[in-house]
């Protein structure tokens, strides 16, 4: 194995810092949602969102004027809804579904994950994919602020602008 190929050490406190990390990152997204949520209706917050996954959806029903008037934002909401429910799955199972950690602290197999299992289906998350998760969480808050922002935004060049910003640094 050349240099270039070899496979990192991953400690047991690389694992537990990965998961502090995604639930912390996961809570200021949670938390932007709920601000959005509220800014979008107009500081009508209605009862019935309790669950995250009805926040997602409650925040993508409050931009459905701005979606059937400007396309790119219907473009740019689909693509923040896939990423904020795949998102929530890998965060569900942290929480709620953890039976296992496998540290590879040596960097020879490259197997260091987090086994799950949610409704029967046990899933292997590993670092590689946790690590790439904090890079999309610390992306969508922003994204929220951006899209959100631009829903409400009567001046099409200024919502325009805001695309752009979200495409060019919130949307790796």
């Amino acid at each position: 194995m050349s240099v270039s190929e070899q496979i990192e050490p991953v400690t047991l406190q690389d694992m537990k810092a990965s998961i502090g990390s995604i639930l912390l990152l996961w809570s200021s997204v949670e938390r932007e949602l709920t601000q959005r949520i509220e800014a979008l209706s107009d500081g009508q917050v209605k009862n019935g969102a309790h669950t995250i996954s009805q926040k997602i959806s409650r925040w993508k029903d409050l931009q459905a004027i701005a979606c059937a008037e400007r396309p790119e934002h219907k473009t740019l909401l689909t693509n923040v809804h896939e990423r904020l429910t795949q998102a929530l799955d890998i965060r569900n199972r942290i929480a709620h579904g953890l039976i296992g950690i496998a540290v590879d602290p040596f960097g020879h197999r490259g197997d260091a994950g987090l086994e799950t299992e949610m409704n029967g289906e046990k899933r292997i998350l590993r670092y590689g994919e946790l690590e790439h998760l904090m890079r999309v969480l610390s992306h969508l808050k922003w994204a929220i602020v951006s899209l959100s922002d631009a829903a409400i935004q009567k001046d099409p060049r200024k919502a325009e602008n805001a695309y752009a910003g979200m495409r060019l640094n919130h949307l790796p």
